[in-house]
């Protein structure tokens, strides 16, 4: 497969294909203002995969912070023959951010996952310190693939998905 870039011309599809493949999590208006609209604050950058530029099957849209030197991970998915996966599939493109940036002169990346299968999950967080050293993955997939790529836990966002469903910042330093 090969990568192309999310832009104007191919929002549309990669919204389609979000809205398809997560529709719970995404209406198609909903990841096409996602995909295009800019702040003051972060400058949005993506890349998909496709067969050809029509046909997304999987994308990764960040969001670029240069006053603090840091790439973000804001969304990401690939459609594995109707199935949403957030993991190998999607190495291509972690490899494709990875380059923009360094390119950029950024330091590190940042990426926020949900904590579930993991051992902070369903209940209150204590002691951040003490639970960040405790954290354990408990068969979470997601986790252990963004493990594997180099991103470590360095903090959490405490019930941001909801009661005891915790956020795990997950930061990979360049």
């Amino acid at each position: 497969m090969d990568i192309y870039t999310i832009d104007d011309a191919s929002a549309g599809a990669v919204a389609q294909l979000m809205a398809a493949i997560k529709p719970d999590w995404w209406d198609y208006q909903g990841a096409a203002s996602q995909l295009r609209e800019e702040t003051l604050l972060a400058r949005l950058v993506g890349w998909y995969l496709g067969e050809d530029p029509e046909h997304p099957k999987g994308w990764l849209l960040c969001a670029e912070f240069p006053g603090y030197k840091y790439l973000s991970i804001e969304n990401l998915g690939y459609d594995a023959n109707g199935v949403f996966v957030m993991e190998e599939p999607l190495e291509p493109l972690l490899r494709r951010a990875e380059a923009h940036a360094r390119e950029k002169g950024l330091r590190n990346i940042k990426y926020v996952i949900g904590s579930t299968g993991m051992s902070c999950h369903g209940r209150p967080l204590r002691d951040y310190a003490g639970e960040l050293a405790d954290l354990r993955s408990l068969g979470r997939a997601h986790y252990d693939f963004f493990y594997g790529q180099g991103f470590r836990p360095a903090g959490f966002l405490p019930n941001c998905y909801g009661e005891n469903y915790h956020g795990i910042i997950m930061i990979k330093s360049l």
